[in-house]
C-alpha cells in the first residue's frame, strides 16, 4: 500500500497547467491536474477525472457542459476532450488513466 498526500503535491504555472504525477499500480496512474485561471488541457486517452477544487467546462466534440467541485466524469478510449478552467479560481482536478 502507497500512502500519498496528493493536495501537498500541488503545483501551479501561470505558463501552462501543471500535470503532477502522484503514483501508479500495475493497472493505472493518478495524476493531479492544475489549472490557473483561463488555462485549458486537452488529452484523447481514457481517463476519469474527479474535480477537487474549483468549477469548469468539459468540451468533448461538440458537447460542452459546466463541472463543478465533487464532479466525477469518465471519457472513454480515443474520445478527445479539453477541460477549461473558466473560474477566477484556481481548479484542480485528480485524473486516473489506465495504463
Amino acid at each position: 500500500m502507497e500512502h500519498i498526500n496528493a493536495i501537498a503535491k500541488v503545483r501551479f504555472n501561470s505558463a501552462r497547467p501543471q500535470r503532477v504525477h502522484l503514483g501508479k499500480s500495475d493497472d493505472f496512474t493518478c495524476d493531479l491536474l492544475c489549472f490557473e485561471p483561463g488555462q485549458e488541457y486537452s488529452a484523447t486517452e481514457r481517463c476519469a477525472y474527479y474535480f477537487i477544487a474549483a468549477n469548469g467546462v468539459l468540451k468533448a466534440g461538440k458537447e460542452k457542459k459546466n463541472v463543478a467541485m465533487g464532479h466525477l466524469v469518465i471519457f472513454e478510449k480515443d474520445q478527445p476532450h479539453t477541460i477549461i478552467n473558466t473560474s477566477e479560481q484556481r481548479l484542480i482536478c485528480l485524473a486516473i488513466s489506465p495504463k
